[in-house]
């Protein structure tokens, strides 16, 4: 935490007074207080502070080349069939691939809810799946929470990463998955083995995952916030700065917004 150190004006003692405020205390670098801030960890990080120091970016270079590639695929594959998808399909129907690919995530989410000794949540997590796989037809429909008022939740490997102390790292862009960061990527790595579409499909689960669902290139999601992106990249100077600054943000909020007493 930053410590700003301020004086105040002290009507003037004789000579003789002795004084009763002690000494300050020499200052050096050695004993200068830490001012760098980790959004995951620190509990007085400014509310403000939204600047690219926030997120890492020492491989900048590397990533906005990938960054660039993400671009031309949303430009020239994903944009177009996103928008046959969303004209297309009723509402009923793209909400019931969203349940699909969120029930596929289901195992996923309780083996973290364990990990992360969140006992209700994975209790929950295991009814849910157990559930909507079942009367809800492979997951098509969600009668946990409409039925039994059994609400969802995402719980990742790299969230319980960060509940054990594991540092952030880095900021990295994926092909075709975008923004994200070297212990979540990680993270996602050990999700993806735990999603039961894995040992069907094998490696070529990530490029389902990512055409379909993805972590803001997924068709699915995409359609969801198409506006959203489309208003971002509108009204950036520079797209990829914001895109990184909003990435680091909305993790943050991911793995704490329900684990305040974590912290």
């Amino acid at each position: 935490m930053i410590i700003v150190a301020g004086t105040l004006s002290a009507p003037k003692r004789a000579a003789s007074e002795p004084s009763t405020v002690p000494a300050a205390a020499p200052t050096d670098a050695a004993t200068a207080p830490d001012t760098e801030y980790d959004p995951l960890f620190d509990e007085d990080w400014p509310e403000d502070a939204t600047s690219s120091q926030d997120v890492p970016d020492p491989w900048e270079s590397v990533n906005r080349r990938t960054h660039q590639f993400n671009k031309g695929m949303d430009t020239w594959f994903l944009r177009p069939v996103t928008n046959v998808y969303g004209q297309s399909l009723p509402k009923q129907a793209k909400l019931s691939v969203m349940n699909f690919f969120e029930n596929l995530g289901e195992p996923a989410t309780f083996v973290n809810d364990l990990l992360q000794r969140e006992w209700d949540d994975a209790a929950i997590t295991f009814s849910r799946f157990l559930v909507n796989t079942t009367i809800g037809v492979a997951g098509l429909f969600d009668p946990a929470r409409v039925i039994f008022d059994m609400d969802g939740h995402n719980s990742d490997f790299g969230q319980t990463m960060a509940l054990a102390g594991v540092p952030s790292g880095p900021y990295v862009v994926l092909p075709l998955m975008g923004p994200n960061n070297l212990r979540d990527s990680t993270g996602l790595i050990v999700d993806l083995f735990l999603r039961p579409t894995f040992w069907l499909l094998g490696p070529t689960e990530y490029i389902v995952y990512t055409t379909f669902q993805g972590t803001g290139h997924g068709i699915a999601l995409r359609e969801r916030h198409a506006r959203n992106m489309s208003a971002l990249e509108e009204s950036s100077i520079d797209y990829y700065t914001s895109l990184r600054n909003a990435y680091g943000q909305d993790r943050e909020s991911a793995i704490w917004s329900r684990r305040e007493e974590h912290r």
